[in-house]
């Protein structure tokens, strides 16, 4: 029997439901295999309560403390290590943990403030970050565009030129950035710009429920930036689009966003709005009546 963090969860989950009969999978026929205990019949695995109390016994004597007390969703390598010999059975990833920022503002950090510069980003847990003393948040969808902030910020509407900017991440990243964008003050302003599509739209509304943001979008666009919508894209998001277009809780100034969307087929990343100089304006106050 391998001893994995697969088969110690499946131990976890026996010895906590304590089921007289459960359905057989390949790991828990090796734990029954392995100790030679319980009964494998017609694709169940059936158990005496004295067989889970070996299950239980066995596993705290491999493990060197009872199996119920280790953690198995701790998220750093440094919090595995101090429970696993394995520090690779931490459940997040190594940068899953932090935020990536730049801008041209003020990062305030709990010990130490950063004057952020467009060029550098910068990674920091949410515990290290004073979010109580920042005044303007700009959410972006792709890290791209984090990297070369410089280029974004002539586009941006003046309000949001100097705010910090978070990018929105993957993974354990964005129950970080909902939290964050939960904790600021109510008077904070918070930018979203994601690709100007469905999939961006319905994703800005997904945060707008969380808090009230500004929605940053083309105010134009010019025909060089339309020819470099991507069709796929649009079909593979129609769904989206029908479903926020059909929703009586979709603001009336997002429903004409997305009207101009599916009327024109559209589906434009940020790179192409950016790179082509499109200029950026705001629907204010999204989420104060989603």
């Amino acid at each position: 029997m391998k001893l994995d963090k697969k088969t110690i969860r499946a131990a976890q989950n026996l010895i906590r439901r304590s089921p007289c009969q459960i359905s057989e999978s390949a790991v828990l026929r090796a734990i029954v295999q392995e100790l030679e205990i319980g009964i494998i019949r017609n694709k169940k695995i059936y158990f005496t309560p004295s067989n889970l109390i070996e299950i239980e016994n066995y596993f705290n004597k491999v493990l060197g403390k009872p199996i119920l007390d280790i953690d198995l969703d701790v998220e750093t390598r440094l919090e595995a290590s101090s429970f696993f010999s394995n520090e690779k059975w931490a459940s997040g990833g190594v940068f899953e943990v932090m935020l990536s920022m730049t801008g041209r503002g003020i990062i305030p950090g709990i010990k130490d403030a950063i004057e952020a510069q467009p060029n550098i980003v910068y990674s920091m847990k949410l515990r290290d970050i004073d979010v109580t003393k920042i005044s303007k948040l700009i959410i972006v969808e792709n890290g791209e565009l984090i990297t070369n902030w410089e280029l974004v910020i002539p586009s941006l509407p003046l309000e949001y030129q100097s705010a910090i900017a978070v990018f929105r991440g993957y993974g354990k990243n964005q129950k970080y950035l909902n939290e964050l964008i939960c904790k600021v003050r109510p008077d904070t302003k918070v930018g979203v710009f994601f690709d100007y599509d469905a999939a961006g739209i319905d994703m800005a509304l997904k945060l707008a429920e969380h808090r009230v943001i500004d929605l940053i979008i083309p105010s134009i666009l010019p025909e060089d930036v339309i020819a470099k919508s991507k069709l796929e894209e649009f079909g593979n998001q129609f769904e989206q689009l029908t479903r926020r277009l059909n929703s009586p809780d979709t603001p009336y100034e997002i429903r004409e966003v997305l009207k101009n969307l599916e009327n024109n087929k559209l589906a434009i990343t940020q790179e192409h709005l950016i790179t082509h100089g499109v200029p950026l304006k705001l629907i204010k106050n999204v989420g104060e009546t989603i």
